[in-house]
């Protein structure tokens, strides 16, 4: 039996032809037909197959034969199968074997307790066992699968889903109060899509750069949405939200850093100017209160006397104590330009 088969949620089919040694290779065919279509079926698609080989080796769990080597030649596989499942997966099988040309058995395993066996070699036979096989399957079980298998596609038992429950519901002749304890499970601690959009949202703000959306936390996040029964376009939507914010935060951050650049390259612009400003001022006032000095020793004794004859008369003082207030300077940056202008000049003097 396949490993997956769990009869909880899972029913199990059985399909191997008794006829197989009339020709071989038609019932290889056969099977792996059928076998292609059944994985085909949407909830089918990663359905694992165990097929039954002529040898009767055992071959394991895996899909059809891989081309190339020669295989061995099958008579039929095994394969586990959602419960809501069962009506669609025996129409299949019905679909197939009206196009067979030889006999099959067909083995289905509804509960530990009920198997169904039968040999048929038209639709129609098969199709006498739907109901039957309906009736036999558990159904509080049955009712939590098909709720389960909308929650997972959907996220939510939406309005459509609720109304294919209602019907299931009265063919399975079960009460309110059993379906909406059901509907309670399946739906999990989440009772909306809304609310898991809420919970998923909150998780994925503990991602604070966009490489990280790439990274093992997107599959941790993955791994979180499958376990909420949040539908893979719904988790992708999210994530797609998350990077959006992420980019317009990253924006933002960028605006912000190159307006206080600008700012700063704006202040040193004007505190330039001021400086450049006040100096012409400066040099101004020097040009008309400088007497000629000889015998300055050094450029500190320069500095010295040429200040005292400038800052001497008291115009001279309130002029430059305006200027420094008009440009706005510290005494600090006014001192240090005072003295560079002072250090020039000393420096001219020695070069007459």
């Amino acid at each position: 039996m396949v490993n997956s088969f769990d009869s909880v949620t899972n029913f199990q089919l059985s399909v191997k032809s008794p006829e197989h040694e009339l020709d071989p290779r038609v019932t290889h065919n056969d099977v792996q037909t059928l076998q292609s279509s059944l994985a085909q079926l949407s909830g089918l698609e990663h359905s694992e197959f165990e097929f039954i080989p002529r040898s009767q080796r055992p071959t394991g769990l895996g899909r059809a034969p891989t081309n190339g080597a020669e295989p061995d030649l099958y008579i039929g596989f095994r394969m586990a199968a959602p419960l809501p499942q069962f009506r669609t997966v025996l129409r299949c099988v019905g679909n197939w074997l009206d196009r067979t040309t030889q006999r099959y058995s067909f083995d289905i395993a509804l509960t530990p307790a009920h198997t169904i066996t039968l040999h048929a070699d038209q639709a129609r036979v098969l199709a006498q066992v739907i109901p039957l096989g309906e009736a036999l399957l558990p159904p509080h079980e049955l009712y939590l699968a098909k709720a389960a298998s909308y929650v997972d596609t959907f996220g939510e038992l939406t309005p459509a889903a609720r109304a294919n429950l209602l019907l299931l519901r009265h063919r399975l002749e079960l009460s309110t109060e059993e379906t909406n304890d059901l509907n309670s499970k399946a739906m999990g601690p989440f009772k909306t899509l809304g609310e898991k959009y809420q919970h998923f949202r909150r998780e994925l703000l503990a991602c604070q750069q966009e490489s990280d959306l790439d990274s093992e936390f997107w599959q941790v996040m993955q791994a979180k949405a499958d376990t909420m029964s949040l539908p893979e376009a719904d988790a992708q939507f999210l994530k797609a939200e998350r990077l959006g914010a992420l980019r317009q935060e990253a924006e933002r951050e960028r605006q912000r850093l190159e307006a206080e650049a600008e700012t700063e390259r704006q202040r040193y612009r004007e505190q330039q100017q001021r400086l450049s400003n006040y100096r012409q001022q400066f040099e101004a006032l020097l040009i008309d209160a400088l007497v000629p000095l000889e015998g300055a020793a050094d450029v500190a004794q320069f500095r010295q006397a040429v200040l005292a004859q400038l800052f001497g008369p008291e115009f001279n003082q309130g002029r430059l104590t305006q200027a420094r207030t008009f440009y706005n300077l510290s005494p600090q940056e006014a001192d240090a330009l005072e003295k560079r202008v002072l250090d020039e000049l000393y420096l001219l003097s020695r070069l007459l």
